[in-house]
């Protein structure tokens, strides 16, 4: 368990350390390139837009195919040679181009990777989140780390230093388990046309979207959002590692609460969070303080949710049908709800400034929060 341990970590820490880089940088990146808020919010929406369906057909060859890691060898090799072609600084359609060719092979490696995971794990899969915590400090290592060097040179940069954690998330899905049996091909062949139309894994589906759109603001907008409150980039590296920071210790108890509270609770829970985060940013923006208060929250709407998703997506979705279902999580949650709530924030951004996107962003988790109550009695976990 040492050694899996060691592999499966190692994966998760360079993942988000990638996700270090890109998530807080690239939209100040994109803006230093001159493009405008809506362009920004569309380049930024491609990626999400791409997990609507990519990661299911990626899931859907791991599972058939039986080669789940394979697959992620392959989808991870050719991925930073793609990205390289954002080092050439072209236009807006050709970065448009080169984030939808990769956005193509990035978005099928986390859910692949998730089941290989949980498949990995087994019956020890209550450790999940001392595993997955790896790639919360790999996420702070980055992005404090980011937000210095920033200071001291062009963010113009950020693409040299993507394709070099590009290479390092390669190099660690080689080192990740294999396969631990044969995909196993159900008899009946509309299984997973009944499990898809199951009205718990819809109600799960609409949490999902929900809780991602209200995010949307927030993973497009937030590191733009800060330095125009004249704070530096510095500052913004700080306040996505506190996030983190929290993040781990949620990802250390959920072990613990998992054992008193339903997923049902957890979920309830995180919108009424979210709603009281978003809200904290829309009126109180120009405070430093109230910003690191909402960062913290992060640990709740993001830590605590995810965690809650993945055990509520593992107990659905089982066999065969695992990777497919870690990807539906993607693809509707992170894929359309994030899209749909990135390019909600850019319109609303261009058109009433950045305050009211965050004002946007909290009314979508109390509309979460009255989901909640209409949909819990129809799954129980």
């Amino acid at each position: 368990m040492t050694s899996l341990f060691g592999r499966l970590s190692s994966f998760y820490f360079w993942y988000f350390a990638f996700v270090g880089a890109f998530a807080p940088f690239f939209s100040l990146y994109l803006q230093r390139r001159d493009f405008s808020p809506i362009e920004i919010a569309v380049l930024l929406g491609i990626s999400p837009t791409l997990r609507i369906l990519v990661p299911f057909f990626w899931a859907w060859l791991a599972d058939h195919w039986g080669q789940k890691h394979k697959l992620l060898c392959i989808l991870a090799l050719i991925s930073p040679a793609i990205f390289a072609f954002m080092i050439a600084k072209g236009s807006f359609f050709s970065v448009a181009g080169v984030l939808i060719v990769w956005g193509l092979l990035w978005s099928g490696i986390l859910p692949i990777a998730e089941a290989l995971c949980v498949e990995a794990l087994g019956e020890e899969m209550s450790v999940y989140g001392r595993v997955r915590v790896w790639g919360s400090i790999g996420f702070i290592l980055v992005v404090v780390g980011g937000g210095y060097l920033f200071e001291w040179i062009d963010v113009l940069y950020l693409d040299w230093i993507i394709c070099g954690l590009l290479i390092c998330v390669l190099c660690a899905i080689l080192m990740l388990p294999r396969d631990a049996s044969e995909a196993f091909h159900s008899k009946e062949s509309d299984k997973p046309v009944r499990l898809y139309t199951d009205e718990r894994v819809i109600a799960l589906l609409l949490c999902f979207f929900v809780m991602q759109f209200a995010h949307g603001a927030y993973n497009a907008f937030f590191s733009i959002f800060v330095v125009e409150q004249g704070h530096a980039n510095s500052i913004v590296g700080w306040l996505w590692a506190i996030a983190v920071i929290a993040e781990i210790f949620i990802f250390l108890w959920m072990p613990r609460l998992f054992k008193r509270f339903s997923i049902n609770d957890f979920f309830l829970f995180c919108f009424v969070i979210a709603a009281i985060r978003f809200f904290l940013v829309f009126i109180a923006y120009d405070s430093l303080l109230i910003l690191v208060l909402a960062q913290i929250m992060h640990a709740i709407t993001f830590g605590m949710f995810h965690v809650a998703g993945i055990a509520a997506t593992n107990r659905l979705f089982a066999g065969e049908h695992r990777s497919r279902g870690q990807a539906l999580y993607s693809s509707v949650g992170f894929g359309a709800g994030g899209a749909s709530g990135t390019f909600a924030s850019g319109f609303v951004w261009e058109t009433w400034g950045g305050a009211a996107t965050f004002g946007m962003s909290a009314v979508t988790a109390l509309l979460g929060v009255g989901l909640m109550f209409w949909v819990r009695h129809r799954f129980d976990y």
